[in-house]
Formats: C-alpha cells, structure tokens, sequence
C-alpha cells in the first residue's frame, strides 16, 4: 500500500514539473505571437528574439547611463532600470547612477523602487537619460474593489477595507482564512481546530443573529468556498462592513460581505514564468500529557476511598505493586500478567505515555505554484497550478491532505466597442484520516488522542500483541487495522463575461457562473482482536463489530448569472456614476448513503463483498435568489460625496406573499482639504474625510429551505411487525403563518486622513446594528398538542462597536519600511425578547451576549470543619470535607443554592465574565533593506472569557473512565495546602464541575502570527541563467503566544473552545520564488 502511495506521488510530482516548462514555452509564444501582430514583423524574427535576444540586442550597440534622485535631489541607490519587455536591466549604485549597454533606441525604460511610482520612459536618441522618481501616495489613489465594480479609495463614502496579496503570499498557511486573520480591523476570523482540511470561520463586525448568520464571501463575485482557494491566487480582498455598502448584494449580505478579486493578467507586460515552493514543518502548539502511572494510581486511590473507601479496581491490592514495580524497574518487570484468578486473561500495569505515542510532534508540509502571465493591448492572461500536501497529527495512522489548484482567467479585446473573458477554476482535494466507530469516538475534528487511553495500560501484551480490554480499544491497532475514512471533493466553477461599450460613457455587463461540485466520503472499520494469554482470539472490541463500509456522496449545483449597465461622467464640477443591474442564483444539492455490514474481505470496504443488512438514505434540497439592484454615486468637485444604493431581493427560503422586499441604503462624504474656505487643512491634511452611512438589508439565513411549509418526516418504527420494522410517518411541526425576513439595520459614522505627505493613513468608524424580528419560538403552547411551538419573528438585538486602522509608511535612500495597527471592538444586547419568568440561561431584554453566569469561587477548605460550615447540599452530594471547594454565599441565606436560576432569584451564582472576544488587534510592522525584507506580524484578543469543556480537564472529578491530564496534577493534599486544583474525586465531584471564577480562564492573547525573512538575489548574478527574480525566505506561523489560559501548552490553544479537539500548529518554513 505505501509503495502504490509512494508511485502514485512520485508521478504527480514529475507531471508537476514536467508542466512548468510547457507553460513557459506557452507564455513566450503567446508573446510572441502578439508582438507580431502589433509590429508587423514575421515569426521567424521573433523566435530569434525568444532564443537569441542578447545578440539581437547587442547588434543596436547602445550604452544608456543616468541618475536617479528622489524630489529633494538626494540619489536613490537600488533602483531597478529594465528595458520593458525584455529580461535585461540592472539597478542604480550607492550614487544612484547606472548604466545599460546594448539598449535599442526604441526601448523603453522601466524605473521602479518600492515606495515610488514606477516611471517609464522611451529612450529615443538619449544616450543620457537621468530621472526624478516621486513618492508614492500610499492609498490615496488605491482602487478598492466593491459591488459590482471598484472606486477609488480617497472617494468611499462607505467602511470598506481592502489588503492585498502580499498578506498572504509565501506565507505557509493552508487556507485564506489564517492569511487574514488580524489584517482587516473587526473582520473577525475563528480556526477552532488543526485538523487537515479544515477552514476558518468569518465574522464581520460581531454576533449577527441568535439564528446565526455570516458574511457573503464571494470570489470573482461567485461564492465559490474560500477555504479550496489557492491563497497564492488572491490579488486583493475587500471587506463591505457598512449596510451601504453590501446593500447592492441584498439578502445575503445582512452581515457584510467579503470580496476576493483573483489575480488577471496585466496589459502589455512580458510573459512572465513564475515558481513558488514552500516546504515547512508543522509542531501543534498544545500537547496532550497524560498522569504517569504512579499520578494516576495516587488520584485514583485518593477518590476511592473518599466514595468507596477502598482503592481503585486498577490499583487494588493485587495490582498496586505490580504498577510501582513496573514503574520504577521496566526492564526487568511486565506490563502485563496472567490473572491468577482468571490464568488465561491478562491484569495490567503499565507505565504508557499514549500521547507521545500517538501523537507527532512535527508534521511536515509542502505547497507548489507554477504561473505563467502576460497580456498584449488586446489580450492578457494569467494561469496557474498548485499542489498542497499536509501531513496529520496521528502517529499511527497515515493521515494525508492533498490539494491540487487549477485556475485561468482570459481576457480578450475582440473590438473596441467588446471585450470577452473566461474564468476556470478547478480543485480537486482527497483526504485520508482515521477510522470511526458505531460509539462515535472518533469525530473527525477531535484530537487522535482517546480519552480512555489510561497511563497503566500497555500497547501490547507479554507475548506481542495488541493488548486492549473491554470496550477500551488499543488505539495503536485501532489506527493502524481498524479502517479508514476519505474524502474526494472535486470543485469545477467556469465563468463566461462581456463587457460592452456601445456609446460614450456607457458599459453593460453579463456574466454567467456554473459550478459542479462533488464530494464523496468513505468509512469503513474491521473487527478488532482481542487476545487470551495463550494468544487466542478472546473476542472483538464491540464498537467495530460487526465491520461495515458506508459510503455517501454530496452534489451540488449551481449558477449564477449577473447583467448590469453602467454610465459614468463628468459635468465641469459634478461626476455622476449610475448603475442598474439584474442577479439570478439557483442552487442545487442531492444527497445519497448507503451502508452495509459484515464484510467478507475486510480489507476490501465494497458492498457487494458484504452479506449484512444494507441501509440507504437520501435527500434533496434547493433554493434560488433574484434581485434587481441600482448605484448612484455623485461628486461634486471632489468635495461632496454621495452614494444610494438599493435592490429588491426575492428568496425562495419565505413564503410567496413576503418572499420579496426593498432594501435601500446611503452614504455620504466630505472632503474638507478640498474646501476653499478651509485651504489651511491642505497644509497639514492630505486628506481628511468625514463619512455616515445608513441602510436597511433582510437575512435570508434561515434554519432550512423550506421554513414555512410544514412537512413530514419518515422512518422505521421501533418495534417489530410482522418480522419486520415498518415504515412510518411523523407529523409536522407547526408553522408560523407571518414568517418572514429578519431586517438589519446598520449606521456608520467614520473619519479618514492622511497626512505628511501621505506616510501617515489612519481610519476610524464606529457603528451600530440592529437585526430587528429575529426568528424565536412564539408564545408557549397546551402540552397537549405534543408539538414544539413554530419560530415567529419576536426578538430584537443591538451590536454597538468600532474599528481603527493607523498606518505609516517611510521611504528613504535605501530602507523602505511601515508600521500597522488594527483595533476593534463590539458589544450585543438583546433588546427584545419574551422571557416572562426571566430564565437567565434563556435570552433576556437587556443580556449582553457571550454572559457566563456561575458560583464564585472563595477558597479550598484546610480542614473537614471548615468544609462543612457552609450547606452546600444542593449542589454537590458528598459529605463534605478538607481539599473541597467552598463557594461564597452571595444571597446570604447559609447556604449555596441555585435559586430558581432567575434574574430575580439566580441563588448564589451571577455574571462572571463573557466570552465575547474584545478589542481584537494586531500589529504589523515591515522593512525592506538592500534585497533584504521582514515582515513581523503580531495578532491578539485582549479581553474573553472561556469556560473550557471538561474533557482532560475538570470532568476528571466525576468521571472515572475519563484520562487525566497531566495539567491536573497540582491537587490539594495536606501537605500541598495551596494547590489549584480541589482533593481528588472519580465520582461525585459535580461542585467542580460547575461554572465557577476559579476555573474560569482567561483566553485574551497576544500572538507572533508571522514572521517572515527574505533575500532577493541581486539581478547581476542571476540575469545569465536567464532569471528575472530570485527570492528566499523563512517564515513562521504561530511562533510564539502568551495567554492567561491555565498551562495552556498541556491544556487549550486561546484561539480553540475546547480542551479535546485536535490542536492549531506553529510552522516553520522555508521557501523559494523565481521568475521567468
């Protein structure tokens, strides 16, 4: 199997590079042919060009030198001088001078150096040609992708954010998700688990519905999903916060929307050939360490005998000193023995450390991109192709993610009035992981760590073989012979558009998007041995017996098709820019499982070589949107700023009589370095504008497709009939009949400037959001109608926040270099509700969401006197004594009670933090110096609170199947008085388990998210091997944190909820980009 897997990836790497210079070959043709076409000269020349281009060019036996200064006169050493088209150049001295030889006299100078506007200039007759280059206006001139079109960023009028591709380039992280995160101030992204293949969560600007709700994200403006896209190919990503902004999207951008332009061909620029590879090595930031034997045998008994007062089963006398001797002799004593009650089954007594043993500490991966672009004045193209390969944390188990990117984008200029393009995007991603079982104990995104994997059992017996007992499997054999699970996802979107100019000033525009995308899933486990001493078969673990195959398949599709016009002009002072437009979505999704038990060759997971009983199921479902949407943008003398936006949005997911509604929105902003009366802020402000924006959008997100039509539900009867189960039908729920949209409504207010001649960028916007008739269940309903009462549109909820972007940017002689800082900040009240009874646990008027309410923790008890002075009988049921938790009496009545949970009656419990994530930042700061860059790129959180789950954690104390962790083992005893942790229990400990301000962690971080060193080799060195750019680099992800999360290395990553799921990674990685 692993020689198969080793051919397999042998040949896709040799295809892989076998393409590369075929692209190239490709791209030079292509050039070549389209400079033919524009300078009339034939083929045969032109192949000269392609293969003989440095003695073409020495033929016209030019010499061209010059200086380049900056605007105060001083030289610019570093700056590149190419000749545009071709592969030749070189870069100014220390004195800013430079000479080219062999420089035809219709060449064309490129000049360019970061931080300036790059210059071109013909040669012509000069044999002298010197230059001013200008700083550039960083940002003001920018253009920011949004609905529908792009605007220039110093004219918004609405909170939009933009970054571009350098955020996410050579970076070593698997989705787009981790390359934003903390880039865009309150674009809050969430990645609660390492597990391959997995993707990142997106908010825009804080809780959006108790129904839930997210941003549209749209790639290319078709929601492809982002989590499948090559990082690599991004250009830019455009965050819509405000209402009038995401207005022209309608329905499903109530909550912002995420834009994502991927990268085009440029016009008139060369073919250019380029590789990126980037081989790093992953190490998960939290590793789960189990109690050693002798721990766990000391908690253990501890509990015991406070609940049975005798030790531990495991631990008993019989088996106590064979765990010790073991313990502190292992060469010379066994893990396992025969039972001298039961000769031919084993006792054990081990010393294993199961995370070390199915865990990896270093996970290797590697990501490839070849491209290949270019583009005359009629054509521009760019194509590229990725492969992505991550291996998983399961030591024992060959878990692998594979991601092959295809994407082209072609662009023609068939006249002057017509421009045609296409748009192919294909991906294609396989993953294996380990197998499940009918307990489902193994979900995918859970850590390959099994919780009753015990530091005292051994992985194998006395005489070689899997030791397991009960219904505990040995997870060695279980990852390696229990089975397998994959997943095929193929994902094809094709894109056609035209863009039309028939008159002055006026464009229409059609595009027509289809998706195809499949995803197939296969389980399969086999029956598990279980051995006598005398190496028999004693029986099969019982959660893969029988084996069984299952298999399910998911399609989708989908299309989409967009038609608009625009018109654009000037009137001396006033700018007009209008915009009607028409979208169309249908989407459709079947789905199919079969499953099928007892499998004759369990190797071999077909359901026609199994005997067992087959089950089959399957569903249906689809929905489509249809809106009309229009844009006004006025000017007047770049002073006043104006935009309407609105559109009438349909949704298939509501009734016919309110399946359509209105959303309009505004904006409007003010230039103020513009006006004549205020001429002295031009001295001073580069600009400095005022915005406020108002608009009013529906939430179609809806807990299914068909919310408003009751239906029924099927299934087999529990009982038998006949000899058999037979189907049935189950009534519907009830409906409600005034079901309709939920309405956000969303205010802005923002202030941008930029000054000391632009270096200094700075963005500041507060907001409020209010999603108005939230879908919540109606009134209570007589028990006898045996239903649940149908959703109505009954609550309300505000979200007040702000975000702040302040940016500079420097560039001198030799060193460019800037700084970033992102900060945001939001909080949600629900402001309408019913809750008559004022259940606290239930939303209320006035609860800020993410409220934790529990007991407050005041101390442990030294002594048994001490422990029993308070009643604490209602909420834990052990007679209490020393190394117990007390809680403070808040109420006062001697007692700690949990009332009647109320907010008129909570007992002894009250608001003791919120998880609601606040004040979300980060910092960046980057350097580029004589071919040297660094890039250093801090993210954080700096106020939560996370009550974690209890696994490997508090459940410990009433739960005595469970594994503790090694992040326990400071628990009180006499002679540890100051212990975190209470005395030990294995049952009944439902006191610590209770949400309480001791255990109550603070999750706030701050995280080096990236750190990246690179070096450009200098253009001499490399121009004869025919390489225009060679660049190396290091870079890290996640390489250092400081959390208030308890021993959070052994315990929970602060950006994960839980305690169990398989962990986030550092990486460390190096790479490689060159181009053609």
């Amino acid at each position: 199997m692993k020689s198969k897997k080793t051919i397999v990836s042998l040949l896709s790497n040799k295809i892989f590079l076998l393409i590369i210079p075929c692209l190239f070959i490709f791209s030079r043709f292509d050039y070549i042919q389209a400079n033919t076409s524009e300078n009339g000269n034939n083929s045969s020349a032109y192949a000269g060009t392609l293969f003989f281009e440095n003695e073409e060019i020495s033929q016209q036996n030019r010499q061209i030198s010059g200086t380049v200064t900056d605007l105060n006169g001083d030289p610019l050493p570093g700056v590149t001088v190419s000749i545009k088209g071709r592969n030749v150049g070189t870069a100014t001295d220390i004195d800013g001078k430079y000479t080219l030889n062999n420089v035809p006299t219709n060449a064309i100078l490129v000049f360019s150096f970061v931080g300036m506007r790059t210059q071109e200039i013909p040669v012509g007759n000069q044999d002298v040609l010197d230059t001013t280059l200008k700083e550039d206006a960083i940002g003001l001139e920018e253009v920011v992708a949004i609905g529908y079109g792009s605007r220039k960023k110093v004219n918004l009028t609405g909170a939009v954010s933009q970054v571009s591709s350098e955020v996410l380039e050579n970076r070593p992280i698997t989705n787009i998700g981790q390359g934003l995160q903390g880039t865009i101030p309150n674009l809050n992204i969430t990645q609660t688990t390492g597990t391959l293949g997995s993707g990142s969560n997106f908010n825009v600007r804080g809780f959006t519905s108790i129904n839930g709700g997210s941003p549209l994200i749209l790639v290319n403006n078709i929601p492809m999903d982002i989590n499948l896209i090559n990082p690599n190919d991004v250009e830019s990503v455009s965050v819509l916060k405000d209402a009038s902004s995401a207005a022209i999207y309608g329905a499903r951008a109530a909550f912002g929307v995420i834009l994502i332009t991927t990268k085009s061909g440029k016009k008139r620029d060369k073919p250019t050939v380029s590789l990126s590879m980037n081989y790093g090595i992953n190490s998960p930031v939290v590793k789960f360490r189990s109690l050693d034997a002798m721990q766990r045998m000391e908690y253990m008994n501890t509990g015991s005998y406070r609940t049975n007062g005798a030790p531990y089963s495991q631990f008993n006398e019989l088996r106590g000193p064979l765990v010790i001797a073991y313990y502190n002799d292992p060469e010379n004593n066994p893990s396992t023995s025969p039972n001298p009650q039961s000769p031919n089954s084993w006792i054990y007594h081990g010393n294993t450390d199961w995370g070390s043993i199915l865990l990896r500490d270093y996970m290797p991966q590697q990501q490839y991109t070849a491209t290949v672009s270019g583009g005359s004045d009629s054509f521009d193209y760019y194509t590229s192709l990725s492969y992505f390969n991550q291996i998983g944390i399961p030591k024992q188990f060959d878990e692998t993610y594979n991601r092959y990117n295809f994407m082209t984008n072609l662009n023609y200029k068939v006249f002057e009035w017509l421009k045609v393009g296409t748009k192919v995007s294909f991906t294609t991603a396989k993953k294996m992981y380990p197998p499940n079982q009918s307990a489902n104990h193994h979900d995918e995104y859970n850590s390959a760590y099994q919780y009753h994997a015990w530091p005292n059992i051994p992985p194998y017996d006395a005489n070689g073989k899997y030791f397991s007992i009960g219904s505990v499997p040995n997870m060695i054999q279980f990852e390696k012979e229990g089975g397998y699970r994959s997943r095929n996802i193929d994902d094809l979107w094709l894109t056609a558009n035209a863009v039309l100019t028939p008159i002055k000033n006026v464009t229409f525009n059609i595009d027509y998007s289809t998706n195809f995308k499949s995803q197939d899933d296969l389980s399969t486990w086999r029956k598990l041995e279980m051995y006598f001493v005398d190496g028999s078969v004693s029986g099969y673990f019982p959660y893969t017996n029988p084996s069984q195959v299952t298999k399910s398949n998911g399609k989708t599709r989908y299309y989409t098709f967009n038609a608009f016009a625009d018109y654009q002009n000037t009137f001396g002072k006033h700018n007009v820019h209008a915009m009607v437009g028409f979208n169309q979505e249908n989407s459709t999704y079947q789905w199919f499982e079969a499953r099928r038990d007892q499998l004759m060759v369990e190797t071999m997971p077909y359901m026609n070589l199994a005997y067992g009983e087959k089950y089959t199921s399957d569903s249906a479902s689809e929905f489509a949107i249809r809106g009309a949407f229009a844009r006004l943008n006025y000017d007047y003398d770049n002073r006043y700023l104006f935009e309407f936006n609105t559109r009438y949005d349909g949704s298939s997911k509501f009734p016919q009589k309110d399946r359509f509604a209105f959303f309009p929105s505004a904006s409007f902003g003010w230039r103020l370095e513009n006006e004549p009366y205020l001429e002295g802020l031009k001295n001073t402000f580069d600009m400095l504008k005022l915005r406020a924006s108002y608009g009013s959008l529906g939430n179609q997100s809806v807990a299914s497709n068909y919310p408003y039509i009751a239906t029924y539900s099927s299934g087999q009867v529990g009982f038998l009939i006949g000899e058999e189960r037979p189907m049935t039908l189950y009534a519907p729920g009830l409906v409600s009949p005034t079901l309709t949209w939920e309405t956000v409504e969303q205010m802005n207010l923002g202030v941008d400037f930029a000054v000391l001649k632009s270096r200094l960028n700075a963005s500041f916007d507060i907001y409020r959001r209010n999603t108005l008739n939230m879908l919540t269940r109606s009134a209570t309903l007589p028990a006898v109608l045996a239903v649940s009462e149908p959703s109505e549109n009954a609550a309300d909820l505000k979200t007040i926040g702000w975000d702040l972007s302040v940016e500079w940017r420097q560039t001198s002689q030799e060193v460019k270099w800037g700084i970033k800082l992102l900060l945001s900040d939001y909080k949600s009240t629900i402001s309408r509700f019913s809750n008559p009874t004022g259940i606290f646990s239930d939303y209320y008027v006035g609860k800020n969401i993410g409220e934790i309410w529990g007991f407050v923790t005041d101390r442990i008890a030294q002594t048994d006197e001490e422990a029993q002075a308070l009643d604490m009988r209602n909420v834990v049921g052990l007679k209490r004594q020393a190394g117990d938790l007390i809680f403070t009496d808040l109420n006062g009545d001697g007692k700690i009670t949990y009332g009647k949970s109320t907010l008129d009656d909570p007992g002894d419990r009250k608001i003791i933090g919120n998880n609601t994530p606040r004040y979300s930042f980060g910092f960046t700061t980057d350097v580029a110096w004589k071919g040297f860059d660094l890039n250093i790129f801090f993210q954080g959180i700096g106020k939560r609170d996370v009550w974690l789950n209890g696994r490997y954690w508090l459940n410990s104390w009433n739960d005595e199947w469970t594994s503790q962790s090694k992040v326990i083992e400071d628990w009180w005893t006499p002679e540890n008085p100051d212990a975190f942790f209470p005395t030990p229990l294995i049952t009944g400990g439902s006191d610590v388990t209770q949400v309480q301000t001791r255990y109550l962690q603070n999750a706030s971080y701050i995280r080096l998210k990236n750190f990246t060193l690179g070096y450009t080799i200098p253009t001499q060195l490399i121009q004869r091997l025919r390489i225009e750019k060679l660049r190396v680099f290091f870079a890290g992800y996640n390489l250092w944190e400081r959390t208030g999360i308890y021993r959070y290395k052994l315990l929970a990553d602060p950006e994960m909820n839980n305690t169990y799921q398989t962990p986030i990674n550092r990486t460390y990685s190096f790479g490689l980009n060159i181009s053609f």
